[in-house]
């Protein structure tokens, strides 16, 4: 019997309707469906909130520019400057400000939309973003004590991703002859956390190479929730 392999779409609209936020370089960009359940047609200003431990964002909509901090809402363009129904935001000096908010806007993944959620306590939408080794070094010294997810790259190419605690990581005797140049890092204090994101960031370089980075290959099992990897 012939083997038939499901075609996995790269992008474009999806057939149901679903609220987007997506994270852009030096924007925010709300979706025509979320602006129509969010009613932005008569709320055009937005203030952004961080809880940057838990890489989140809030956002309230107002009909008028009620505080100091409120930013205006423009017509969306898209990221090609075509029409739409969507809105955006201006977010330099929000991303100017906290890193790895500014490196999730420069990850090319048509994926990667973010659903909100409404939250009735604290009265706002909100989106949870993903760690994405905002912080970059190639000596071992500049790396802090702290603990998190990190990768090692040769050049452009992943060939390892990791958590737990990343100086002392790196000192591995089974890592000596390992070969990378750089090693990028987000810290993440919360042991749950570094679970839950270094499987996340497996499995998106899974689905775009195939297999895992090299030397997750090399060490032939993902770590587990009591491991350092």
């Amino acid at each position: 019997m012939t083997k038939w392999i499901k075609y996995r779409r790269k992008g474009g609209k999806s057939l149901v309707p679903v609220a987007r936020i997506t994270i852009r370089i030096n924007q925010i960009a709300f979706n025509a469906h979320f602006v129509a359940i969010a009613h932005l047609e008569e709320k055009p200003y937005v203030s952004a909130y961080v809880n940057p431990d838990l890489f989140r964002l809030g956002f309230q909509f107002d009909a008028k520019s009620t505080n100091e901090d409120a930013i205006a809402l423009r017509n969306d363009g898209g990221p090609r400057g075509k029409g739409g129904k969507g809105r955006c935001m201006g977010a330099v000096g929000l991303m100017r400000e906290y890193p790895w908010l500014k490196a999730m806007g420069k990850i090319k993944n048509p994926r990667l939309r973010f659903e909100p959620q409404w939250s009735g306590t604290d009265g706002m939408w909100v989106i949870s973003l993903c760690p994405c080794f905002e912080r970059r070094v190639s000596d071992r010294s500049d790396i802090s004590h702290e603990s998190g997810i990190y990768r090692y790259k040769r050049g452009d190419v992943i060939v390892y991703i990791g958590r737990g605690q990343i100086r002392s990581r790196l000192g591995s005797s089974e890592r000596e002859e390992w070969d990378f140049e750089t090693i990028e890092y987000s810290v993440v204090p919360d042991n749950d956390q570094q679970v839950k994101w270094e499987a996340w960031w497996l499995d998106r370089f899974v689905e775009e190479h195939g297999k895992l980075p090299l030397y997750n290959r090399i060490s032939a099992k993902r770590p587990t929730k009591h491991e350092d990897g």
